[in-house]
């Protein structure tokens, strides 16, 4: 009788366990699915067409203080000058260097995201870069990452929107030509606004280089189910930096 007991009382235990480990599975199942390959929305326009960008597409001027701002702005205006000259100016894209945050997430190419227990995982097409975020776990010490080119994320869900804080992005690593600081800070909250558009509201925190919060937003379309990613690898052992600074290409 007392090893029936004992029985019945593992048997109970294993039960309890395994009840919790379904109520936890359940939970995650309720959280809204990001699954797929997503394309920025509106989407860009072709690349040798001349259409302009759509407003949504544009860059929004950073809140830089002085004299950041104005260097910013001469940066912008040499690269619209280059442009307009037939002689682009390099970017860390044309040079095959990964995007880093946040552009990585500003997606000229498809993305695709895995939702996976504890992880979520975004595939870029572009150069097959890879970001992950872990989920419900603590942020080390800002001070104990060491700098890359995505940094270092964790997300949790609340409600339907999944909160992403990042820290550790290496200083060289710049969207649109903005500086920052080490200490850089971006949170994003990605959420549905539609069953297949998902809106990404950035905001980036940096007191060194901000006079306020840098707010701006992505937002990408959900592609059909048998949409696929090709393998893009760069490669441009043909590019070179001319010594006016702009980018050229070998003939020989």
């Amino acid at each position: 009788m007392a090893a029936i007991g004992i029985g019945c009382i593992l048997v109970a235990s294993a039960l309890v366990g395994l009840g919790s480990f379904i109520g936890s599975k359940v939970g995650a199942a309720d959280d809204p699915d990001i699954t797929g390959v997503w394309n920025r929305y509106p989407p860009y326009p072709d690349t040798f067409s001349t259409e302009p960008e759509p407003e949504e597409l544009q860059v929004v001027e950073p809140p830089l203080k002085e004299p950041y701002l104005t260097e910013w702005r001469n940066m912008r205006q040499r690269r619209q000058d280059a442009d307009a000259a037939g002689r682009p100016l390099p970017t860390p894209s044309s040079l095959c260097q990964p995007e880093g945050m946040p552009s990585i997430m500003g997606a000229h190419y498809a993305m695709e995201f895995l939702q996976t227990p504890g992880q979520v995982t975004v595939l870029a097409e572009f150069l097959t870069q890879t970001r992950r975020i872990y989920l419900n776990q603590p942020l080390p010490n800002p001070d104990d990452i060491e700098p890359t080119y995505n940094g270092y994320a964790v997300g949790k869900w609340e409600g339907d929107t999944l909160v992403v804080t990042t820290y550790g992005v290496k200083e060289d690593v710049r969207y649109e030509d903005i500086p920052h600081s080490a200490k850089m800070k971006i949170v994003e909250r990605w959420h549905l606004i539609a069953p297949d558009i998902l809106q990404n509201d950035i905001t980036i925190e940096d007191p060194q280089y901000l006079a306020r919060p840098y707010s701006f937003n992505f937002k990408y379309k959900r592609e059909k189910p048998d949409y696929k990613i090709a393998e893009f690898v760069c490669e441009n052992e043909k590019n070179i930096i001319e010594k006016d600074g702009s980018l050229g290409v070998k003939t020989e």
